[in-house]
């Protein structure tokens, strides 16, 4: 079976969504995007995403009404979300906050980088691991 590839991205920053999905042009497979402006949108819209789908989920951690942290907790509890490959995408880049993501599941922690060509590099970088090379448990 081939991997899945949509990839969920909370994000509530309208300009690193748009850079997102101008790296995510960058590909040459074509991605599915399930954008959500934050957490609480994401929890919300979990009972209708089909799991076997998702490639995985990026997590932004300082989202309005339910933050990154939470989402990974709720996506780690969540029978149908437990084997999703989470990576946090995120501005923040403390040691605390890394080893707390770790703690709650999350898969990777990745810091957005500043440049446009770096963040491209780092989309296909994303794209190359967790849709072409992981092997999911479905």
């Amino acid at each position: 079976m081939d991997n899945p590839t949509t990839i969920i991205f909370a994000e509530d920053n309208p300009q690193d969504v748009r850079l997102f999905k101008y790296a995510l042009s960058q590909l040459d497979t074509p991605i599915q995007l399930l954008h959500f402006e934050n957490g609480r949108n994401l929890l919300e819209a979990i009972p209708d995403i089909y799991p076997a789908t998702i490639a995985c989920a990026l997590v932004d951690l300082n989202m309005p009404f339910v933050n990154g942290f939470e989402v990974i907790s709720a996506l780690r509890t969540n029978s149908d979300f437990k084997h999703t490959p989470i990576v946090v995408f995120t501005n923040t880049n403390s040691n605390e906050e890394r080893s707390r993501c770790y703690e709650l599941g999350a898969n990777a922690y990745v810091p957005k980088p500043l440049e446009i060509d770096d963040l491209v590099k780092v989309v296909n970088s994303i794209f190359d691991f967790w849709v072409k090379t992981n092997v999911r448990v479905m």
